[in-house]
């Protein structure tokens, strides 16, 4: 997972391998290292209960909590440029999966099938 923080902005892209963890077991976490050796954790959970994203936490202990279905839909899609969007308060979070990891995976797939 990749996480880009900008002002007011918040991306996380996510290979295929992860996303695959977070459709399958319905979460996925990873922990980051920090320059002063602690490490900042960061949580997705597909919610079937939840109608919109959420987000969590702090910068060191993050959780984004997706809506499972909207989610699934989103990601059924790819690839595509576009996140999985939305707002909580004046942050704005964009959940993403890498287009070019999703052409390799795919293209990968069609030489071997």
């Amino acid at each position: 997972m990749k996480l880009h923080v900008a002002s007011g902005q918040l991306r996380l892209r996510l290979s295929e391998q992860e996303l695959a963890l977070l459709t399958t077991h319905g979460g996925f976490a990873q922990a980051m290292p920090c320059p002063d050796g602690s490490a900042a954790q960061c949580r997705l959970v597909l919610d079937a209960q939840a109608e919109a994203g959420q987000c969590r936490g702090d910068l060191m202990d993050l959780q984004l909590l997706l809506p499972r279905a909207a989610f699934l839909a989103f990601a059924a899609e790819r690839p595509r440029r576009d996140g999985f969007a939305f707002a909580q308060g004046p942050l704005r979070i964009s959940v993403e999966v890498d287009v070019r990891d999703s052409h390799r995976v795919r293209r990968d797939a069609a030489r071997s099938g």
